[in-house]
């Protein structure tokens, strides 16, 4: 028993010395700001994840039908940006954990009729930075708790759009 008493003031003194109850322990990184036009909100060193709940915003838009872009992406994890028609990917572009502006993806095969488009945020499953359709998986659509309607599990963050050539 005796052993047990002297090892509960070592075990108070040990956590009380984790937190010093004045905010976050020096050297970590300070809250990141709103990303600007063609910036990104990253994780501070490279680490993985953030408190951004998965989004896109796609518009309508007009172009020679080589490219498109994503207005904004909110990613919580890296991954991809995948742009496809009828269920045919034509292009992917990488994105890093936050908020991203102004998203490019280069269309392969370049489109030569109006269609209507579909962009949809894959993780990088596998974590190796290159797209694959048959690894990399759609990320879930958040659950707003707000929202009425009850979420379909098979939901993911994807936005249509039309594209038109010209």
């Amino acid at each position: 028993m005796t052993t047990s008493r002297r090892a509960l003031p070592v075990a108070v003194l040990l956590l009380s010395a984790c937190g010093g109850g004045e905010g976050a322990p020096a050297g970590d990184a300070p809250p990141s700001s709103p990303a600007t036009v063609g910036e990104t909100t990253m994780a501070p060193g490279g680490e993985s994840g953030s408190d951004t709940m998965a989004d896109l915003e796609f518009e309508d838009q007009t172009g020679a039908g080589d490219r498109v872009v994503v207005a904004t992406v909110n990613a919580p994890g890296g991954g991809f940006v995948v742009v496809s028609a009828g269920g045919e990917v034509l292009g992917a572009t990488q994105v890093q954990v936050g908020t991203t502006s102004d998203v490019e993806v280069d269309l392969d095969p370049a489109l030569t009729a109006d269609t209507e488009l579909t962009v949809t945020l894959h993780a990088d499953t596998d974590a190796d930075g290159e797209f694959d359709p048959d690894v990399d998986e759609p990320v879930p659509a958040p659950v707003d708790a707000t929202d009425d309607d009850i979420a379909d599990v098979d939901d993911v963050v994807e936005e249509d759009a039309e594209y038109t050539v010209g």
